[in-house]
Formats: structure tokens, C-alpha cells, sequence
């Protein structure tokens, strides 16, 4: 009954296939030669090419590429007073503060990352202690020297150690370690980018070199009436921006929607309006105010509701507006933006590579909201971040700041940058992120 079986099996087809009795390719009439003919080619054809192979070393045409290895890693932490008190929804600061991560390698190129300011000191502790842990790596594969980093938070049972590779790090120190995994990740792109002597965006294989962009501003501020505006907005208008985002919830809503109120009659009816609360509500009260904010045309309102139930309130909230919702600017990791779309209900992702967990991280996060219709809008540090929405199809508008009373690192600390012109990011074509240090600055600002 095999016999036969495998000899039908044979007559139906031209080419071996498993068989269903015996699992095994069947004979082409050499005993005990599985497959000969096929299997004798594929080994000449192995054989041959081997040869060459070690024909084209000893040529000198072929080559192998030595791995670059990371030699130092630095972080530095910078702030400059502002000299007025700015307000959010939750918040209120005095200083702009960043950090800067400087990454050497042995091969003389230099990667550069600035990240968002909270933890500086912390973050530039942990810095060099990373380094040793990438020593056997190389700087150009950040798939696995991000693994590498992020198994610091992780343990288990058959991988735990006292080897100094799998430490692990504290509960309560895993959003400096993101941190610091940004800064890691992004410095490598910018290295990744001057090997191969090609700006990030277009690494990435983007077709378009300037992102729109919007402007915040409209802030609670300790030196004006928070009533009004001061034509404050309308001069963004004047700049050529078409976006623009205010700040609210530290005041009752009533009080706000004069606010909104205001805001719109400065920038008229033609320039978009975003509202950010920065988690100032709970959802109930989020629900009250975008009913009433909704007259004023919104473009999308920002992290409405506290930080504790961010993703299931949202959830709840998009089902009571056509307003869309945005959030994910203060999420340190991919899974967590995951959640913000499954469940969140948003339609603006603004996850930051210099606050999660950097460039690679955000790729993915990219991909993933790209296959549910999520847009993807960066927050922050947009000289690093457009070069990463430029390159996807759902990549959107650039947050930025149009003065250097809000942010003097954007006119002091670069030597080469993107330039925001008239409502717009514009990337240059320089290897890497694009843009230099002032040395001098990182002196005069070193927290």
C-alpha cells in the first residue's frame, strides 16, 4: 500500500513533495538517494560558489566590513532661566532644560541626541554606566544594542544574574532608563546617518524635506493678564504659521472658554486652533469642556484627561465628540501608545523619540498607528523628530516654538539645525540629524 501510494504520488507531479505515508521526498530511482539529481546540483552549485567567494578575497574585490565599535557616551545637562513662570493645564516652569548625549565611536564619527529636560541629572548619571554593556556591539545595529539596553529593566528566572550585562534596574528608575535609551538610540542614527553620508530622512527613504509645523504658545504666564493674548497669537499668524496650540485647564472652564473665545477672534477664522489641557480634567469634566469648546472649531484637543485613566477615559471621550483627540507625549515606550490607539480612541499620536525611548522605538509606534489611521505628530525637538515623520506616510504636523524667550536653546545651542520658516521645518541635507553643537553654549548653560 506505500508502494503504491508513492508511486501515484510520483506520477502527479513533476517536481518531490512530501509524501503522506512515509513524510519523506520520494526517489528518483537511485536507492537510498533522496531527490539525486536536485541535491547533486545544489552542492555543485554550492561548490562553485564558494570558489569564487575565495577567489574574490584573494582579488581584493570582496571585503569584509569591521564592526564600529562605541567608545564613549556623555550626557550633559543644560538650563537656562526664562524669566517669567509658564503654565499648562497641571504645570508651571521658569527654565528650559534639555540634555544633550554626545556618542563616540572608534572609528572618529560622533552622534549627537538632545532629549527632554525632566530627570537631567539622573540621566547623564546613567549614561557611561550603559556603555560597557554595549562593548561586544556594533554602533550600527540599533535593533539589538536597543534590545540590549531595554533588558536592563527586565528579568527572569532563567536570565537573571549577577553578570554586570543583566543588572537590573529599579521600578522607580525606569523612565531614566528610557531616557537614556533615547538618547543612545537617536546619537547612533545621527552616526548611522554621517556613515553612510546621508541625512536621517532620507535614510530612512523619505521623498520630502520640510514638514509643516505649528507654534505653542497662548500659556498661563506670571507677567500678563491670562484673559487675553496680547496679540501674541496673531503675530504667530503674521509669521506664516496656519497652526496654532493654547494652553488650558488651570482655570475653571467657564473661564477658559473666554479664553478659546479670545484665541480665535486673534487668529481668525481661517488659522487651525489646538488645545492642549495637559491632563488637567477628569473625563466627565473633559466631556463638559469639548462640548463647549466644539463652536470654536478645534482641531484637536491634547491629553484632556488626567494621567491615571488616559486610555479608557479617552476611550469614552471619543465616542462623545467629533473633535479628534491626541495624546501620547508623555508615554515612555511603544506598548503604551499601542493601548492609546486599541483603546484610547485618539486620531494624533505624539509619541517623542527624546522622551520614550527613542528614534527606533518611535518607528515602530509609527508603523503600528499607520495601519489604524492614526497620525503621527512630533512633540518637541523637531530638528531630530521631523526627520522621522518626513519618512512615514502618517507623518503630520511638527510642534515647534517661534521664540527664544520660550526656547533660546533653538537659536544658541545649534551651529547647523532645521530651520523653521514661515510654518514650516525645512531638513538639510546634511549627513546624520543635520545639525552641530556650540560648545560654548553647552558651557554657559551646564546645569
Amino acid at each position: 500500500m506505500r508502494h503504491d501510494l508513492r508511486r501515484c504520488a510520483l506520477h502527479q507531479h513533476d517536481q518531490p513533495i512530501l509524501h503522506p505515508v512515509s513524510r519523506r521526498r520520494p526517489m528518483d530511482g537511485h536507492r537510498g538517494n533522496i531527490a539525486g539529481p536536485a541535491r547533486r546540483r545544489r552542492r555543485r552549485y554550492r561548490n562553485h560558489r564558494h570558489r569564487d567567494t575565495e577567489q574574490q578575497g584573494r582579488s581584493g574585490t570582496a571585503r569584509r566590513v569591521s564592526a564600529m565599535k562605541i567608545t564613549r557616551i556623555q550626557g550633559y545637562p543644560l538650563s537656562a532661566d526664562l524669566g517669567a513662570r509658564y503654565g499648562g493645564g497641571n504645570f508651571e516652569f521658569s527654565t528650559a532644560r534639555l540634555v544633550l548625549v554626545k556618542v563616540d565611536t572608534d572609528e572618529g564619527l560622533t552622534g549627537y541626541a538632545t532629549l527632554h529636560g525632566h530627570a537631567m541629572k539622573e540621566v547623564c548619571a546613567l549614561l557611561p554606566q550603559l556603555q560597557p554593556l554595549l562593548h561586544d556591539l556594533d554602533a550600527m545595529s540599533h535593533e539589538a544594542i536597543w534590545q540590549r539596553l531595554f533588558d536592563v529593566s527586565t528579568s527572569s528566572p532563567a536570565t537573571t544574574s549577577f553578570e554586570p550585562r543583566r543588572s537590573v534596574i529599579s521600578n522607580d528608575k525606569f523612565a531614566v532608563l528610557m531616557r537614556c535609551i533615547a538618547g543612545i538610540d537617536i546619537a547612533l542614527w545621527d552616526i548611522k546617518g554621517k556613515a553612510s553620508n546621508l541625512p536621517v530622512w532620507k535614510l530612512l527613504g523619505a521623498s520630502r524635506d520640510t514638514m509643516p509645523a505649528y507654534v505653542t504658545g497662548g500659556y498661563y504666564r506670571s507677567d500678563r493678564d491670562n484673559m487675553r493674548f496680547h496679540g501674541e497669537l496673531a503675530s504667530y499668524v503674521d509669521e506664516g504659521f496656519s497652526t496654532v496650540k493654547i494652553k488650558i485647564g488651570a482655570l475653571p472652564v467657564d473661564e477658559d472658554l473666554k479664553r478659546v473665545r479670545e484665541a480665535r477672534a486673534e487668529i481668525g477664522p481661517d488659522c487651525k486652533l489646538i488645545l492642549d489641557a495637559n491632563n488637567a480634567y477628569t473625563w466627565q469634566q473633559a466631556a463638559d469642556a469639548i462640548r463647549r469648546f466644539e463652536a470654536y472649531d478645534i482641531h484637536w484637543f491634547e491629553e484632556p484627561v488626567h494621567w491615571y485613566d488616559s486610555v479608557r477615559a479617552l476611550g469614552k471621550l471619543s465616542a462623545l465628540t467629533k473633535t479628534p483627540l491626541s495624546s501620547g507625549e508623555s508615554e515612555i515606550h511603544g506598548w503604551a501608545c499601542r493601548d492609546l490607539v486599541d483603546m484610547g480612541g485618539i486620531r494624533i499620536m505624539q509619541y517623542d523619540a527624546t522622551r520614550g525611548a527613542g528614534a527606533t522605538d518611535w518607528l515602530r509606534v509609527a508603523a503600528y498607528c499607520n495601519l489604524h489611521g492614526v497620525t503621527m505628530s512630533t512633540h518637541h525637538q523637531p530638528h531630530i523628530q521631523c526627520h522621522l515623520t518626513a519618512a512615514m506616510p502618517n507623518g503630520g504636523i511638527a510642534e515647534t516654538f517661534s521664540t527664544s524667550a520660550r526656547d533660546p536653546f533653538w537659536d544658541e545651542l545649534y551651529v547647523e539645525r532645521a530651520q523653521l520658516k514661515a510654518g514650516a521645518i525645512h531638513l538639510s541635507d546634511r549627513p546624520g540629524f543635520g545639525f552641530d553643537i556650540d560648545w560654548g553654549t553647552v558651557t554657559r548653560y551646564q546645569a
